[in-house]
Formats: C-alpha cells, structure tokens, sequence
C-alpha cells in the first residue's frame, strides 16, 4: 500500500509539472532518496502513464498524454466496440449504434451479450477473447440475421490494455449484405455470382430436407392409416379411412410436384431478368377476361433466380380465386432511399388479419400458402423481401423490395 501511495504522489507531481521533472528533482520534492524515486517513476513509464524525454546528459520524466480516441471513433466508417475481459461494452461508435439499431445508454456499460449488440460476439469470436493474450488477436468472418436479411460480418478482434492494467478487447468489423461487395455496385460481377450461387445452393438443400421431412411423415400417416384400415371390419369406417388415405397421397403427390417445380433437378446461378417478362408469363397462364390489369415496370430488369417469377402467377392465381369480388390487379413500382418497392394490389376482400402472420409459413394441407413460403425463399437467395400490407376488406397488397445493387432500368435503344 506504501509503495501505491508513492506512485501517486508522483503522479500527481508530474501532473503538476507538464513540461517534466528530472529523478533529483522528483527525490528532491517529496523528500525521498534518489533511487526510490528512479524506481517508482520506472515503474510509470513501464505501465504507460508516464514518458522519458532527454535533455542533454538529463532525463526528464512527464505524465503520457491521454490520447482521446472516443473522438475519433465517429471518424471512421468502420464500426467499434471496445469491451473488457467481462464483455462489458465501454466504447462504442455511432456506425455500431446505428447497424444494431440501439442507442449509447442501451449498451454502454452493460454486458454486450445481454445487448442488442449480442450477435457480433458468436462462440468463435468469444473463444478469441477469453485466449487472449496468446492469440494476439484474429480476423474473423460470421453471418448474422437482420431486419434487411443476412449480413456478412467481417471483424478484427485486438487486444486491449486498460491504463488500469485490466485486459479488454476492441472489435472493428463491417457489416456487407450476403452476395455484395458495396451497396452502390451492381451484381453482375462474377464474385456476386458466386456468393449468390452458394446461397441458391444452401437454400435448396434446406428445401430439400423440409421436403423429405414432410414426405416422410406423410408417408408414416399413410401407413398409419392402412393399419387402422386392416385392423377394423366397419365398412363405414374402412370408407372413412380410405378418404383419409386419398387425402394423404394427393397431398405427399402435390408437395413432390411443387418440389419439382421450384427446384427442379440443379441449382441455377442467379442473373439479370425484366420484370416485365415476369408478369407476361404469369398472365399467360391466368384467364382474367372480367379481371383489368395494369403495370408500369416496362424497362426494369431485377437480380433473382429465374424460377422467381412464380410469385407473380402465384399472387394473380390467389386474387382470382381467393379474392371473390376482384375487378382490377395493379402492379406498380417506385424507388424508395436507393431500393425498388414492387406494389402487387387488388380490389378484392384481402387477407383476414389473423392469417397475416402465417401467410408465408410452411403449413399443411394442399389449400395453404406453400407457393408463397417456396416463393419468399427463392427471393431471399438475392436478398428481396416480401410482405403483405392490405386492409381486409379493401384487397390484397403484397410489398416486394429488391435492395439497391439488385436491380437496374435498361436502357432503351
């Protein structure tokens, strides 16, 4: 406790003495031997509270400039946290505020896991910090899910030492949406591509195991039911059974189809389509002889997978024939802070509020909205989201928003 009381006096010394003090003059001032003083003012410069700067044959010793970083921190177009070995949030800069979406009193001085900033510090990214000092640090790359999608985060965790002595860690990252290099460049380079092809790759094997999850519990109803059929003599109930059983095939039959269709036998690389081909396809199909139609996409080309289109005759099939009284189908466009709102409206009876939350869930039976789940799927790949805003009662409006870089108006010649 002496030898910490001593240290402080020096401290406050030097504090006092800006331009610095040599080791007699320190021994001279607080009344103890030369090489106490050597010793203790060592002991600061050791730690980093304080510096020698020589003047001729003489050393003179000062208190070391606190640098203020926090002032720097809105300086960069990175995003900082600072954390000690508690993982609780000291430093965070307003790029980080403003990706999480949280404020400064929300995080600063709480445990980040218990934050909204929680997603930065995955498993990897904590056995980091718990290693330190033998990592000396390492560059990191994870996933995490936001409101806008999937993000990449690319981030270095550095070891820290606060000028209390505790350890600490910083963490600069950036945060990139999943198959982009920026936002303000356009897809079609090869490496979007790529990143967009892996994506369609990870996507269609999910697909995949939920199909044949679902296939085999069909298939274990099916089952089920034949033994029922074969362990009772009640023509009534065998006939009740055999409708179940009918139920049970057409609905595994119709599942396989719609897997066919939307994923057919190989995984497509996504490009650059009009939208305007899209809804041809769709109306194509359709019969809308007391149905007006009206769009003012001509021109826009989208980034997506080919098969993408489906929405489109997916919403027009669902305003025919669940939409009773429709008279008029709009699809329109508008650029909204860099990104492209697609508006599918019409004028029939909507959407009851209680199915809004599950309209694109995977659900059962062949009348629930698998096209609109497989469809939302499909438009993730490339980062485009769908969602339906209508009032029930006034008609359907699903909102389709391709972000910036994901589309483009072509040009005509």
């Amino acid at each position: 406790m002496a030898e910490r009381g001593e240290i402080d006096r020096i401290r406050e010394l030097l504090q006092q003495h800006p331009k610095g003090l040599t080791i007699e003059e320190v021994a001279q001032e607080l009344g103890i031997n030369r090489s106490t003083a050597s010793k203790y003012l060592n002991s600061l410069v050791i730690s980093g509270a304080a510096t020698i700067r020589k003047l001729g044959p003489a050393k003179l010793f000062y208190l070391r400039e606190l640098i203020p970083l926090h002032q720097l921190f809105n300086c960069t177009r990175d995003c900082l946290v600072v954390i000690d070995s508690d993982l609780v949030i000291h430093e965070i800069n307003e790029n980080a505020l403003k990706f999480f979406k949280t404020r400064t009193d929300q995080v600063k001085g709480f445990n980040a896991l218990h934050t909204p900033v929680a997603p930065l510090f995955d498993q990897e990214t904590c056995q980091v910090i718990e290693k330190f000092p033998e990592t000396g640090g390492s560059e990191l790359e994870s996933e995490i899910m936001t409101e806008q999608g999937i993000c990449t985060i690319r981030k270095k965790v550095v070891p820290l030492l606060f000028q209390s002595g505790n350890q600490g860690a910083g963490i600069i990252f950036e945060a990139i949406p999943a198959g982009e290099s920026s936002s303000d460049t356009l897809v079609s380079s090869e490496q979007g591509q790529e990143t967009s092809y892996v994506k369609a790759c990870r996507q269609s094997s999910q697909l995949n195991t939920l199909f044949r999850r679902f296939s085999q519990n069909q298939l274990s109803l099916a089952i089920d039911t034949l033994k029922r059929m074969r362990g009772t003599d009640d023509r009534e109930r065998v006939r009740e059974l055999l409708q179940e059983e009918t139920m049970i095939l057409e609905n595994l039959r119709f599942h396989l189809s719609l897997l066919e269709e939307y994923l057919g036998d190989e995984v497509k690389v996504p490009g650059w389509y009009p939208l305007e081909d899209f809804l041809n396809q769709a109306l194509s199909s359709q019969k809308m002889a007391h149905i007006r139609f009206y769009s003012d996409v001509r021109g826009i080309e989208i980034y997506t997978d080919q098969d993408c289109g489906r929405i489109f005759f997916t919403l027009i099939e669902n305003s025919i024939v669940h939409g009773k009284k429709v008279t008029s189908i709009r699809v329109t466009s508008r650029e909204e802070g860099g990104d492209l709102e697609i508006i599918y409206e019409d004028d029939g009876i909507g959407i009851p509020d209680r199915e809004k939350g599950t309209l694109f869930e995977w659900g059962h039976g062949i009348h629930r909205a698998h096209s609109l789940f497989l469809s939302r799927q499909m438009l993730a790949i490339t980062d485009i989201s769908i969602r339906e805003t209508g009032t029930y009662g006034r008609g359907a409006r699903f909102e389709i928003v391709v972000p910036s870089g994901r589309w483009r108006v072509r040009r005509s010649r």
